[in-house]
């Protein structure tokens, strides 16, 4: 690290401000502290938490009532962790594309989405209350169908859901719940 030629200041990626000119004993001393406090060392965390930074980019989605666009829902891709009403882990990875794998105790999948796969995506903001759900279905056909229920709302705590469902030709469903508490 070396200061500014003109200033006697480091440079501007971590603004310290201490002078170079002072006695050769409190050099280092004097550096350490600067760079200490100016680049966030020392205090809080300035790195945001996971949930913190899920939360951001779910209420960064654009606000939008009811479409079936394809492109509304890539906001949301990226993989989000959570547990089942059992504690156990689950987990869902979303793709730009809406494909999308579900994994948990009771059920795991993968979902390739088409041009015919049944789209919702609908995304408000009431007085600073984020509201997102996203809803992805198989039309109905012969042979398994996929459902998947992803939900958030900063008025019901803070909470996100995604529910997962296989339905069967034969005539059985499965669905599985998976729930994070975001902050």
């Amino acid at each position: 690290m070396k200061p500014d030629s003109k200033s006697g200041h480091f440079g501007p990626w971590c603004f310290a401000t201490a002078p170079l000119r002072t006695s050769r004993h409190l050099l280092l001393p004097t550096l350490l502290s600067a760079v200490l406090v100016a680049c966030g060392g020392g205090g809080p965390n300035p790195n945001p938490q996971p949930e913190n930074q899920i939360r951001a980019r779910l209420v960064a989605c654009p606000i939008i009532n009811q479409s079936s666009d394809p492109t509304a829902s890539a906001c949301l891709a990226g993989t989000y962790t959570g547990k089942t009403p059992a504690n156990a882990d689950c987990k869902l990875v979303i793709e730009a594309s809406g494909n999308y794998q579900f994994t948990s105790p009771a059920l795991s999948y993968s979902y390739v989405a088409t041009p015919e796969s049944i789209r919702a995506f609908d995304h408000r903001n009431v007085g600073g209350q984020h509201q997102l759900i996203w809803l992805i279905n198989d039309p109905v056909k012969m042979g398994d169908t996929f459902n998947l229920k992803f939900s958030y709302a900063d008025a019901l705590g803070k909470q996100l859901v995604m529910e997962g469902t296989k339905r069967t030709e034969a005539g059985s469903q499965t669905s599985a719940n998976c729930s994070a508490t975001l902050k």
